[in-house]
């Protein structure tokens, strides 16, 4: 196995040297479980690069469906076995390894979402260089310091983020070994065409050790510049534990056909691949969700598990309401990162015709994967406008495998059950580090503690009801709460975000089906029994401002909207 002091590499085509950023060799190794229980199902592996390779042993024939073809393979097929993907990973690698990508080298992955950002990931990962994986949805303004703190990286690239992004000749040349692009590019002679390396030979893989660094991911970013967060294969690894695990009910299933739609640059498909791989199940993994082929899919799959992002799922509303039964099949829904609206369960938990479906909300940040698990049934979604919220309370810390508890904001000393405090959660699978921030990281770490940045209430059963961000925070009420309320009390909003401000009302911000007028008699009704709120701003769907999370970027959204307005929480540990 390659190390720190050998990877340098040498020849015509690449620099003679390339030094190692000491975040990449300077890190504390994090603690890991091998199984929740002795009758654990685990997973079948936990390097990164070998994926594909060990789910084509689980289920080599299965197919797993993409919706419109790779943009690595533009004339490859959507519908490809296990055993195929596994295929173009090792192809992939081969291109990257002519292109001079060696161990230890850093590749940034900027590109339009599609399955082929994890395809490539795990190539990369497979010739034993760190991927890191980039969301497209930010400007020159974040991606910028996100590649300046990589330390001159490969970066792979298409057109449209070359010109979105701000990846100007002088950012090629300052900040970056080689800039690749996936598709053709007319007029940048410093960028390269990966399809001038397809004609590569195999290359063996030479994949990091298991404590090792392993893959860069970000955060969503709703608050400023992401962070990057680094994990290895001992931290994936204990995180899909949890991920694998013959949970009653809802675990996943080799019969399952599972809808896919997440960001594939998210930490999520470090863990899903771990999962995937030890089960085998049919995928079908959908990468515009707003796509007309979304349709077409689901109709003809008719899927039995789905995971989506809670935003994804309040977009997809009408298609939970379409006469041809898109999920009539649907035996177990999951959400991840955040809370879901009530709404939006209740309106999917009628679109199956399941006996006895099951909704599965996970709240999970990528330094850690899942901090706390819920299962939702019909009857509880059941009462409309019900406060507070059934999915403020998120749920509970993992069985023997998380510890959870709420502190002062101010102090850091533990409050008592039923009292606001900051989360804090101790768990294996903690991320390494924040590359170029590991003071950010460090503040979040009280010893064996984690600081999250939310703000919630732990209650005598141990269950958690969220309340806000931090830096969310308005006085006399949750935002989440009131904008869950405001959504299921008027049918016809599709979006509700509440920006606290300090030293004034908070700000609703609205849009609504078809852009219709908010009625002034319908709002009053809702907002009767909240605390004081602002008049609301009405804008379309849109224009809010998003992560490649679909989150909403609430600060750019309150510079947007009320120009000099400061939010009330300080932000420090978010």
């Amino acid at each position: 196995m390659a190390s720190p002091a050998d990877s340098t590499v040498t020849g015509d085509d690449v620099e003679p040297q390339r030094p190692i950023p000491r975040f990449l060799t300077e890190f504390t190794p994090t603690r890991w479980r091998r199984r929740l229980s002795p009758f654990s199902r685990v997973p079948k592996h936990s390097k990164m690069g070998e994926t594909w390779h060990v789910a084509a042993k689980t289920a080599p024939d299965e197919l797993v469906i993409v919706d419109r073809p790779p943009d690595i393979d533009p004339d490859g097929a959507e519908a490809r076995t296990y055993t195929q993907w596994a295929e173009l990973v090792d192809r992939a690698a081969a291109w990257l390894h002519k292109a001079g990508v060696r161990p230890w080298d850093r590749v940034a992955i900027l590109k339009q979402n599609h399955l082929d950002i994890v395809i490539l990931g795990c190539a990369i990962a497979r010739i034993g260089a760190i991927p890191c994986m980039f969301s497209g949805s930010y400007g020159p303004e974040a991606m910028i310091p996100m590649l300046e703190r990589l330390e001159r990286p490969f970066l792979l690239t298409d057109q449209k983020h070359l010109d979105k992004c701000g990846i100007t000749p002088e950012v090629v040349a300052e900040l970056t070994v080689r800039t690749i692009s996936v598709d053709a590019v007319a007029d940048r002679a410093d960028v390269l065409h990966l399809e001038d390396f397809k004609d590569a030979p195999p290359v063996q893989p030479n994949m990091r050790e298991f404590k090792e660094p392993v893959v860069i991911t970000h955060t969503s970013g709703t608050t400023g510049v992401p962070k990057l967060v680094m994990h290895s294969a001992e931290s994936i690894y204990a995180m899909a534990i949890v991920e694998t695990e013959r949970w009653p009910r809802f675990g996943l299933r080799r019969s399952d056909t599972v809808a896919f739609c997440d960001p594939y640059t998210h930490e999520r498909l470090t863990t899903m691949q771990l999962a995937m791989a030890a089960v085998g199940p049919r995928v079908l993994f959908l990468s515009d969700p707003l796509s007309p082929r979304i349709r077409e899919l689901l109709a003809e799959h008719k899927p039995t598990l789905v995971e989506a992002l809670p935003n994804i799922y309040l977009a997809w509303e009408p298609l939970a309401r379409d006469p041809a039964g898109l999920f009539s099949n649907v035996r177990e829904y999951v959400n991840s990162f955040d809370a879901i609206h009530t709404r939006t369960i209740r309106t999917f938990m009628a679109a199956t015709k399941r006996r006895f479906p099951i909704w599965v909300q996970s709240w999970s940040q990528s330094e850690n994967g899942a901090l706390c698990i819920r299962p939702f049934f019909r009857f509880v979604v059941r009462r409309k406008a019900h406060r507070p919220p059934p999915t403020q309370l998120i749920g509970w810390p993992i069985p023997f495998h998380a510890k959870m508890r709420a502190v002062d904001p101010e102090t850091g000393k533990e409050v008592p059950r039923g009292q606001v405090g900051l989360i804090e959660i101790d768990q294996p699978g903690r991320c390494l580090a924040y590359v170029g921030e590991q003071d950010r990281h460090d503040l979040k770490c009280n010893g064996r503690w984690w600081n999250t940045g939310d703000l919630a209430i732990i209650n005598k059963w141990g269950a958690v009801r969220i309340v806000d961000r931090e830096i969310d925070r308005i006085p006399g009420g949750s935002a989440i709460e009131f904008e869950d309320l405001i959504l299921d009390r008027i049918d016809y909003t599709t979006e509700v975000v509440i920006l606290p401000v300090a030293g004034d009302l908070p700000v609703p911000v609205v849009s609504t089906a078809d852009d219709v007028p908010l009625d002034k008699a319908d709002w009053e009704r809702a907002v009767a029994d909240l605390s004081p709120m602002a008049p609301p701003i009405q804008i379309k769907w849109d224009e809010f401002p998003r992560t490649g999370t679909w989150k909403i970027r609430r600060a750019v959204l309150r510079e947007k909207l009320l120009s000099d307005a400061q939010a009330i929480g300080t932000g420090r540990w978010t």
